[in-house]
């Protein structure tokens, strides 16, 4: 025969059916978000025509790192896809193989504006521009200009005299066109230097503003920044150097990366470069992974092209962010049902119903948040450390969600030990925390990584809701205080995180959200403990041996109405 349930076991009942009721239209909305996604977005098409030149640094899908030198074959396969859509390359650097681009740019009709990769070490500037010289000097046919420098004022590598006397060095020995590449900032600084130059080179990448604003305003602000450089650097042309937008990455602030958003920014773009008769260069042809460490998830990914060199979107007609997103919700919904299906057969009475929520919410979430998941760490990952570190992350979340099922769909009868072990926690918490220090204190180049997070802060959410005196308890008995300060942390980073971003994207909203929430699930169980805890305090029941008063009307505390009260025997 079943023991008799107490208030707070059906009090516990009760919760769990409330949140499994509640993960299942969760995990229905994220199986909904997967088929907006892949819903065509109408946008302007592109200006027609050929793009007059794009930046070039080998695709990946020959090599496994992209710092390994080149080989004429596979420049030549790179330069004949890009062929189609441009006919002049740029490239940073005559180092490590790209002193073979111009050779192979010829054969294809193609031009190319010759990088020069220059920094602080004087041995290896002297090494580029003796290279990069003679290969200028053989190819004269082909390079249309000598690019000495990128951003080294940006990087504050060499003074503007420095600079100078070395692009006066490559025109007197070239006797080609020279210029000099940095952000229209950095030209308005030092605007003196554009008497050294052939033409000025400026970068004009709008996410990269100190004062981002959103895709569909962006255009306009690229128009008056051109009219004020050539107000500001008269009796020189311009040559707009790099622009571009982002497909995947963190926000910042209004400036949203994505397929949809890179489409617009060059279509849109092209279209205004066409009414002005802008010269430009797109940043870039191929997504570059090995970028990532040094500039984030945003950093490898501005190509017209993937790693694999596949096209991300066409220059007319609608765009769609995640083609497969609407596989990925029909297969989320159809497993989510099958799983009910079968719990809510398996159950028992009176927990069928619950059961089949849970087994809903737990299987459709499974496929929703794992394509998000890998659609994330094949975005951000570069290293094997990252590959290790992401994956512990996910795994240790799944684990913590996993456990947090059994615990809502089996609710126990009287207390129930933590599901969520120390060392887990731990790992989340600590995670969390670690990415929370980055957002805060140096989050230019850092992600928001909601989803690499999400089952573990769901599992997080769940037990605290159904059964916050276990968490509470278990948190006492091991004395969690590294968790409570984590916790606390967490609590405060949520706040700051999207403040910072001004509140202006979901993606900084929903990181914030996260981290709140994993913070709290420590913080309200352990508090409410407390104050209960300091409540009995205040008010001790009986010691050992005395009587306990009550009222003679009241038949249930002792005995019937009227009689006196007894004393325990």
């Amino acid at each position: 025969m079943p023991s008799p349930r107490s208030p707070e076991d059906s009090s516990r009942a009760s919760r769990a059916t409330w949140v499994a009721a509640c993960w299942a239209l969760l995990a229905l909305a994220a199986a909904g978000s997967w088929w907006h996604a892949a819903s065509p977005v109408s946008l302007p098409d592109g200006a027609a025509g050929r793009l007059p030149c794009v930046s070039y640094a080998p695709s990946q899908r020959h090599a496994g790192r992209a710092d390994q030198s080149l080989t004429a074959e596979r420049i030549r396969v790179d330069l004949a896809l890009l062929a189609r859509r441009t006919s002049c390359v740029r490239t940073y650097t005559v180092a490590e193989g790209h002193d073979l681009v111009p050779a192979v740019a010829h054969e294809l009709g193609m031009e190319v504006l010759l990088g020069l990769w220059l920094g602080r070490d004087a041995a290896h500037n002297e090494r580029e521009l003796a290279r990069g010289i003679a290969v200028a000097k053989r190819h004269r046919e082909t390079v249309r200009a000598i690019v000495v420098g990128n951003e080294v004022l940006l990087r504050r590598e060499l003074t503007p005299e420095q600079l100078a006397s070395l692009i006066r060095r490559v025109g007197a020995e070239t006797r080609l066109p020279v210029t000099y590449a940095d952000v229209w900032g950095r030209w308005l600084d030092h605007a003196t230097l554009a008497r050294d130059v052939s033409f000025v080179t400026v970068h004009i990448l709008p996410y990269w503003d100190d004062e981002p604003v959103a895709v569909d305003q962006v255009i306009e602000q690229v128009d008056g920044l051109y009219t004020e450089l050539q107000r500001r650097i008269p009796g020189k042309s311009l040559f707009i150097g790099e622009t571009g937008w982002p497909s995947a990455g963190r926000p910042r602030g209004p400036a949203v990366p994505g397929r949809v958003e890179q489409a617009r920014y060059l279509r849109e773009f092209t279209v205004l470069a066409a009414r002005r008769g802008f010269d430009f260069n797109v940043i870039e042809a191929f997504d570059q992974p090995w970028k990532i460490p040094h500039e984030g998830t945003v950093g490898g990914h501005w190509g017209l092209y993937d790693r694999e060199a596949r096209p991300k979107f066409a220059w007319t007609g609608p765009v769609v962010d995640a083609p497969q997103g609407r596989w990925i919700a029909a297969l989320a919904v159809l497993a989510g049902l099958l799983g009910a299906a079968a719990a809510g057969r398996g159950g028992r009475d009176g927990t069928r119903g619950r059961a089949a929520l849970v087994a809903f919410g737990f299987v459709a979430t499974l496929v929703t948040l794992g394509a998000r998941q890998w659609r994330y760490l094949f975005d951000a990952n570069a290293s094997f450390v990252d590959w290790v570190v992401t994956l512990v992350v996910c795994a240790v979340g799944w684990l913590a969600l996993g456990r947090a099922t059994r615990t809502l769909a089996t609710p126990r009868v009287g207390p129930a030990p933590d599901p969520i072990p120390r060392l887990v926690a731990l790992i989340l918490l600590a995670g969390a925390a670690y990415v929370d220090l980055g957002l805060v204190f140096a989050g230019r180049h850092r992600d928001f990584p909601v989803w690499l997070f999400a089952p573990g802060v769901l599992a997080f959410a769940v037990t605290s809701l159904v059964d916050p005196k276990s968490r509470a308890s278990a948190l006492q008995r091991r004395g969690g205080s590294d968790e409570l300060v984590l916790a606390s942390w967490l609590v405060v980073a949520g706040v700051l995180v999207p403040w910072m971003e001004r509140f202006a994207n979901l993606a900084s909203v929903g990181w914030g959200s996260a981290s709140m929430l994993l913070g709290l699930a420590v913080l309200l169980p352990w508090a409410a403990q407390a104050r209960e805890h300091h409540r009995a305090a205040d008010h001790p029941g009986p010691g050992p041996g005395e009587v306990v008063q009550h009222h003679a009307d009241d038949p249930d505390r002792n005995g019937r109405a009227g009689e006196p009260p007894r004393s325990p025997p």
